[in-house]
This record gives C-alpha cells, structure tokens and sequence, in this order.
C-alpha cells in the first residue's frame, strides 16, 4: 500500500466508522510524521517506516472485520 493509497484507506474509515479510536489516533499520527517530509521523500520515508506495520495491525484486521461484517449481513438477507 502506498502512503497516498493509505490516506485514502484512512478516510473511507473515518466515514464508514469501521475502526476504533486507538486506530484512528495511530493513523491520524503516523500521517503527520509522514507528511513532515519532504514531498519526494514521503513514499520512501512511509515504506521504510510504517508500511508493512501499518498493514499487518490495523489494515488488515479492520479489513477482516469489514468483511466479516459484509459477510453477516448478506447471510441476513
């Protein structure tokens, strides 16, 4: 995932409310760290530092409980 994408990611989950307050407080900081960078060098700077930690403890748990959730609802249908 790229930072850009990442941005993206944040702010579908800040409209659909599928995270809790210690991931939204995580992810508000790390874009901010992120964005003290230089432009050119934000990319390197979020895959050296945060990108696969990012991934593997709050994308794709929450990713997970959307798709749990997607999935209870269909069965309710």
């Amino acid at each position: 995932m790229t930072f850009k994408q990442f941005e993206a990611w944040c702010n579908q989950r800040a409209c659909d409310a599928c995270w809790g307050m210690l991931e939204a407080m995580t992810c508000i900081d790390i874009i901010g760290k992120v964005r003290e960078k230089r432009f050119w060098k934000r990319e390197k700077f979020w895959q050296e530092e945060y990108a696969t930690d990012v991934m593997e403890q709050i994308v794709n748990p929450i990713e997970k409980k959307i798709a749990e959730l997607a999935k209870a609802a269909n069965d309710n249908i």
